[in-house]
This record gives structure tokens, C-alpha cells and sequence, in this order.
């Protein structure tokens, strides 16, 4: 019998983060513009199921870069239009196509554009999602959806079915990868911007602090904190504008609740804090 963890030795997977090549992701403005200016005609073209999207030909093919097993990845972006679905995107890996809900484009904002494309992008290039053997069985295991409308809301251990499910859901091996990728980068990029070494470091301490005190305070505790009210703008990839502050503390109370979770899970939080550090040095 095949067990998951020797599975996992095999790909040798748990520790590393999944870069997606920074090269990938600059195509991303355009992608953005070319929905952008053709979102109507999109939503005409596009039906309700994922598994059938419009795919237009300027999308056909349009990443072409290595998995982690650096085999070769051509990906094309299709096109669906699901308000009922749980989310804005999702990774056919089988048929190697970026899914774009269009239900939920924002032509508004580019930076959740990006972060949605980095995130299914990281699902692309894992084998763990990659090889259909690995994945059921992991799925089995680990596996959840965030949908709570298609959940039983009752009560079980002091938890809704759906709240068990959506943590299982951040801290199955797969979303875990998906969700720090961006996460991890979109603070790194913004600890770039920082030109005062001293500053830069003064931010890296307070970062710590906060990744210290979520293990024990609430996430409401720490968004509440004003010792931590500067660093909302280092989770997110918008620009450092105050007609961008209540999209910027909303993108930071959503990180701050999976972090929340990870943190319940030691091996797990130490999975992610490591990865960080090591970004961020």
C-alpha cells in the first residue's frame, strides 16, 4: 500500500516554498488589461461551469515555464461565470488551464488580480497537485472545501461544520503552499521599499512580534494593535495610498486569519515562519 508520507519524501516538497519565476507573473498586467477591455464580450462567451471555459486565443498557451520537477508547463486562461461558485479562480491541472471566475473580476484591482494568478500559478508547478495518485490521496486526508453553502452549519466540539472545513481547507499541504507564496512575497517586496536599514530592521522586529503574539491574542487583538498599525500596507501589494486603506485592511485581516490558523499548528507554523525568515534574509 502506498503511504502519503513516503510519498512526500519521495517529491521532497514540505520544507521549500514554490516560486513562481517573476518572469510568469509580469504577464499578469497585461492579462489584466486584456480582460479588462473585454470583460463584457468574456461574460457573453463564458458559461457557468469551470469545466467547459471559454478560452480566447490570446490565452491559448500563454505560460510557458518548469514545474518543480522542471518538466515543462505551457498554461492557458480560461474563462467561467459562476456567482454560486466558492471562489475566483481555480488550476485545471489536468488540462493545464488558469479557470478565471469572471463573477468575481474586478477590473478595480490589479493587485487581487495578481495575487489570484500567483496563488493557482504555485498549484500549476506542485506535484503534490499535479500527480492525480499523490493528490487523492491527500485529498482523502487533508482535504476540504471553503463552501459553506453547501455545508451542515450544525454545532460540533464548539465548531460550525463549515468553520472545520475552512481551517482544514488553509492547512491542507496544497492551499498552504498556494496561500504563503503570495503572502510571503507581497511582504518582501514591500520590506524592499524600505531604503533605511535601520527602519527595514525596525520593520522585520515588529513583523516577528506580530507572527509571536497571533500564537496567543485574537486576530481582532492584533488588527486593534497600534503598535502593529503600520505593517496592514506590508500584506498586501497595493500602492501605499489612503484611498487604498480599506481594501488594504481587509486584505490584512483575511491574512491575519490564516495565519491565525497556521499558527495552531506548530510544525505548520514553523513550516511558514521558517520560509519568511528565510525571504526575508
Amino acid at each position: 500500500m502506498i503511504k502519503l508520507k513516503d510519498i512526500l519524501k519521495e517529491i521532497e516538497l514540505e520544507e521549500g516554498i514554490v516560486k513562481v519565476p517573476q518572469a510568469i507573473l509580469a504577464k499578469s498586467k497585461e492579462a489584466f488589461n486584456y480582460i479588462k477591455q473585454n470583460l463584457k464580450s468574456f461574460k457573453i462567451k463564458s458559461s457557468k461551469e469551470w469545466n467547459n471555459p471559454y478560452i480566447d486565443p490570446k490565452f491559448k498557451d500563454y505560460f510557458k515555464f518548469k514545474d518543480l520537477k522542471n518538466q515543462d508547463l505551457i498554461i492557458s486562461i480560461g474563462f467561467y461565470n459562476d456567482s454560486n461558485d466558492v471562489g475566483a479562480g481555480r488550476m485545471d491541472t489536468n488540462n493545464d488551464i488558469l479557470l478565471i471566475n469572471l463573477a468575481y473580476f474586478n477590473p478595480e484591482n490589479f493587485p487581487e488580480f495578481l495575487d489570484l494568478l500567483e496563488h493557482e500559478l504555485v498549484h500549476a508547478m506542485d506535484p503534490k497537485v499535479r500527480d492525480q495518485r499523490l493528490f487523492g490521496i491527500m485529498y482523502a486526508k487533508k482535504g476540504a472545501e471553503p463552501d459553506g453553502s453547501k455545508l451542515n452549519l450544525s454545532k460540533s466540539g464548539g465548531k460550525s461544520e463549515f468553520e472545520t472545513n475552512l481551517d482544514k481547507y488553509y492547512k491542507s499541504p496544497w492551499e498552504f503552499d498556494a496561500f504563503t507564496a503570495p503572502l510571503i512575497n507581497n511582504i518582501k517586496f514591500n520590506l524592499q521599499k524600505i531604503q533605511d536599514p535601520n527602519s527595514k530592521q525596525e520593520y522585520i522586529k515588529l513583523i516577528n512580534n506580530l507572527l509571536s503574539d497571533i500564537k496567543t491574542k485574537s486576530t481582532e487583538q492584533i488588527s486593534n494593535n497600534t503598535k502593529y498599525e503600520k505593517l496592514p500596507w506590508f500584506f498586501s501589494k497595493h500602492k501605499w495610498d489612503a484611498k487604498n486603506s480599506d481594501i488594504v485592511i481587509n486584505t490584512y485581516n483575511f491574512e491575519l486569519d490564516k495565519i491565525k490558523r497556521w499558527s495552531s499548528e506548530p510544525k505548520l507554523y514553523q513550516r511558514f515562519t521558517k520560509r519568511l525568515g528565510t525571504e526575508l534574509t
